[in-house]
């Protein structure tokens, strides 16, 4: 980077957001675990950290990269690079073309609401008008239902994440994970944004996948949990 562009290119981006995700992140001082990496126009980098509990903020610079020097070098030569949490493990539901299965849709604030309760919920939603002919299924269908969720997860591994804000996809960049569909479902950790002939822009994934949106698109950005 020149003296006149200091701007972070998508392998610096990258290697920032693996840095972040490893044992020597800069963490929040109130406690709240490593800070993630956001877009920062502001910043002569064009990126920050930020505490997405509290707002604590860390702008980014030239030097704020030279811990992150090895992890730059791992992502020059990886062939085959992929989805990690913040602890450098694999996210449950991690898929072959990269996309992480996610289990749960919806959630106040940016707390989720479980899935397993949302389940048990339901199941005692449609045992309620069984009443008059079986007065105990209101009792056993919830535990039922969260049963089923259950085993359901076990064959179907999926991660926790929580929606924490939306952006157009023109300011997207690498290492950042979003939702490929909508507010819920499959999530994807971007490798690189390109623009494609007709204008829109190509997001590809880490792993493979790509999809294609129109720049002023809105998407989420996400926090993998587990």
């Amino acid at each position: 980077m020149s003296g006149e562009d200091n701007r972070m290119d998508s392998t610096d981006a990258r290697a920032l957001h693996r840095f972040q995700r490893g044992p020597s992140a800069h963490r929040c001082p109130a406690g709240h675990g490593a800070l993630r990496v956001w877009p920062d126009a502001d910043a002569r980098s064009g990126m920050c950290l930020v505490c997405t509990t509290c707002g604590h903020r860390v702008t980014v610079d030239d030097t704020s990269l030279n811990g992150a020097t090895d992890d730059k070098t791992a992502a020059q030569t990886e062939t085959v690079p992929d989805v990690r949490l913040s602890d450098g493990i694999a996210p449950r539901g991690l898929r072959p073309d990269g996309s992480v299965r996610t289990t749960g849709w919806a959630q106040f604030g940016n707390v989720p609401i479980p899935t397993g309760f949302l389940a048990a919920l339901a199941a005692f939603s449609a045992a309620v008008p069984l009443v008059p002919v079986a007065p105990l299924i209101p009792v056993v269908a919830p535990p039922i239902g969260y049963l089923a969720w259950k085993l359901g997860t076990r064959r179907w591994p999926a991660s926790q994440a929580v929606n924490t804000r939306r952006v157009p996809i023109s300011a997207l960049t690498a290492g950042q994970q979003i939702r490929l569909y909508g507010t819920a479902g499959p999530v994807g950790e971007v490798s690189t944004v390109t623009t494609s002939a007709t204008g829109h822009l190509k997001v590809r994934m880490v792993g493979g996948l790509e999809i294609l949106r129109r720049p002023e698109q809105q998407i989420w950005q996400v926090d993998l949990r587990n």
